[in-house]
């Protein structure tokens, strides 16, 4: 029943998603629907077909928790009503064209930091690389030809390193957002909508079959960007779509990767299996810890915790990580281990409620005085809508984000002199309309 349940919920937010696609910015629906895959549907096929199994608890046991705090946090994610109607705004060409191509250069001269500057600045030096990423958001809401040849460059240049390079979730990310500004810009029937969601999904399966053969080839050998290409090409072949597509579910490796990838659920499912049993409740210690962690700088506190430690996972899981490796237990496994099952989602529909209002104060402040401000909310909360990432990770980014969208806009809004072009493009508009 509780999968049933757990069915339905992912199916309604899922479409709430996508109807809302280009007619608003539905960030909290897309939230809200990969954490109910990732923690619960996924968890649910994995515990029903039984390949490599990695669940720590019995399905009764976790599937019920995983759902109610997921759903805590959706009620407190839209419990404050924040709609935005598209038709309402009003973006210009050269207010968007001018924004885009200084953020683009600032994302490559942050790039450029990262090479020659000293580690202990890459951690805001990583902020302003994310800004090449937000400035092709803009440039989508510009005319000119230039800007839609520097949309296409930068999507070929980072489709081509993630895939190549196995790392898809970078791509993953911008593409949906990509996707969400561009249903904005141009109006995208839903069969098209249906379709290249059916069409990225079949890529992603049939890139997990061969995932693991490429990686092996790749990473333990020095290959060449051709070599890479033709080695992918070899892997992904009519047998590869074969195999993706084959009904049969327990000899259909490639999807089954692919909810293996996407589960989420079986780090907390040893967090589960590893508090109280082994370790105790932290009883708010660690959660106190990752608030403080998050508003004093790392200059101010050299020793602060750093994010997906492996020492942390391996003691609040049980598992056995080695340095190399960067995993969190996810930010419904954080709230466990201070607060239990019922505190977990008393603190989930808090946390989703905290970040409705903040999301609200931003629409108000910023976003309706001028609307290419729209841009900004993937760079808030990009780290929001993997739930993979800690809690810790995800409010030190926010806070972060917001010392930095505080800079871009009390010193290169100006200097850009933005106002201007959006006043007088939008009085033209104007004036266009009532004609």
């Amino acid at each position: 029943m509780t999968a049933i349940f757990a069915f339905i919920a992912f199916f309604f937010f899922a479409y709430r998603l996508i109807k809302r696609i280009g007619k608003g910015f539905p960030i909290f629906e897309l939230v809200v629907t990969l954490y109910l895959l990732q923690y619960v549907i996924t968890a649910h096929l994995e515990y029903s077909w039984n390949w490599e199994n990695t669940m720590a608890v019995e399905e009764s046991e976790y599937l019920l928790f995983a759902l109610l705090a997921v759903l805590s946090f959706a009620f407190g994610l839209l419990k404050v009503k924040n709609k935005i109607e598209i038709k309402q705004f009003y973006i210009p060409s050269n207010l968007a064209s001018k924004l885009g191509r200084a953020l683009v250069l600032i994302g490559f001269a942050g790039d450029v930091g990262m090479i020659i500057l000293p580690d202990t600045v890459h951690s805001i030096l990583n902020f302003f690389t994310l800004f090449k990423t937000i400035g092709v958001y803009a440039l989508i809401f510009s005319e000119k030809k230039l800007d839609k040849i520097i949309i296409a460059v930068f999507t070929l240049q980072i489709a081509l390193s993630a895939i190549l390079n196995a790392l898809l979730i970078e791509f993953i990310v911008f593409g949906i957002f990509f996707a969400m500004f561009y249903t904005i810009k141009y109006k995208i029937s839903n069969p098209i909508k249906y379709g290249f969601i059916v069409a990225s999904f079949l890529f992603i399966t049939i890139y997990q079959g061969v995932k693991a053969d490429y990686r092996k080839l790749v990473w333990e050998n020095e290959v060449s960007f051709s070599d890479k290409i033709a080695i992918l090409g070899s892997l992904i072949s009519f047998e590869s779509f074969s195999d993706a597509t084959s009904s049969n579910v327990q000899d259909n490796e490639s999807l089954l990767q692919t909810i293996h990838r996407l589960n989420q659920g079986w780090q907390t499912s040893k967090v589960i299996d590893q508090v109280p049993a082994v370790v105790p409740f932290q009883n708010g210690a660690e959660f106190v810890n990752d608030m403080i962690s998050s508003f004093v700088p790392r200059f101010l506190w050299p020793n602060k915790r750093t994010v997906n430690d492996y020492q942390r996972f391996n003691y609040f899981t049980g598992y056995s990580l080695n340095s190399r490796t960067a995993m969190s237990i996810g930010v419904i496994g954080d709230f466990y281990i201070n607060f239990g099952k019922i505190g977990t989602c008393l603190m989930m529909f808090v946390f989703g409620l905290s970040i409705a209002k903040l999301s609200k104060w931003f629409f108000r402040k910023f976003i309706f005085t001028n609307p290419i401000n729209l841009i900004w909310l993937p760079f808030i909360f990009s780290y929001l809508i993997r739930p993979g990432n800690e809690f810790y990770m995800v409010v030190n980014h926010l806070i972060k984000a917001l010392v930095v969208l505080w800079f871009v806009f009390k010193v290169i809004y100006p200097k850009l002199n933005l106002m201007k072009y959006y006043w007088i493009d939008y009085y033209k508009s104007q004036e266009v309309m009532i004609e």
